[in-house]
Parts: C-alpha cells; structure tokens; sequence
C-alpha cells in the first residue's frame, strides 16, 4: 500500500461524514509517510509518530461521536450494532496505540495500516456508514 488517495474513499450522503473520512484518510496517510521514513531510518522521531496516532484517535471518537448522535436523533435502527463496531474499532486502536508507545516496530504499524486499520474503513464507509448517511439524510 501507499498512501490512500482522497478520491478513492467511497462519499455518502452527508457532508459532515465525508469531511470526517477526508481528515481520517489525511491523518492515515500522515501516519503512513511517517512510518515508510522510519523503516529507513533507525533514528526516526516516535514522538512524532505517537502525537499523529493519537490525533487520529482523538478524530475518530469525535466523528464516531458524531454519527452516534445522528443516529440516535434520528432513531436509526441498527444503532447498536454500529455503535459497537465504533466501540470494538477504538478499543484496537488504543491497542495498537500502546503497543506503539511500548516500542512497537514500525514494520508492525505498518502491517497494521495496511492489512487491517485502512481496509476496515473503506468497508465501513461502504456498508454502514453508507447505510446510516442514507437513513439520517432521509430524516432531516
């Protein structure tokens, strides 16, 4: 994988949602540049690394927190169910995240990004994220 190019993350059809998969993407790729530096380089900068995983993290319970409360104003019905893939998602990130912190390599990280984190989000955006747009959009 490279960096994840901002036109191939799926839009659905509320602004605020693909504002929020726009910066999530721009932080991924942040992250990902950082990490493709470090292989090469044994006296990378963790903390930079760290600070940049941890903004992603603080993103992501706000944009979470955003759908969350669409759905909830709007009386999605597969709230739970979406809620707790957010919950699951955050829990393995602050995971990965301390894992970091405790000298995680950045081959790792990358495996990470690559197989698991920026796979998972273009499959969420395309199913339920695409799902709650379309639901909350036909509410307001």
């Amino acid at each position: 994988m490279s960096s994840l190019p901002l036109e191939t993350i799926p839009s659905v059809q509320l602004d605020f949602m693909n504002d929020d998969h726009r910066e999530a993407t721009l932080l991924t790729n942040k992250i990902y540049a950082m990490v493709q530096d470090a292989k090469d380089n044994s006296e990378f900068d963790r903390a930079a690394i760290t600070e940049t995983m941890h903004a992603i993290f603080v993103h992501d319970q706000e944009h979470f927190a955003r759908e969350e409360a669409e759905m909830e104003r709007t009386g999605f019905p597969a709230y739970g169910c979406h809620k707790g893939e957010h919950e699951r998602v955050l829990a393995e990130l602050q995971e990965v995240y301390q894992h970091w912190q405790n000298g995680m390599e950045p081959e790792t990280l990358e495996k990470y990004l690559t197989e698991t984190m920026t796979p998972w989000f273009i499959n969420h955006i395309n199913t339920m994220d695409t799902v709650t747009a379309m639901f909350v959009s036909r509410h307001d």
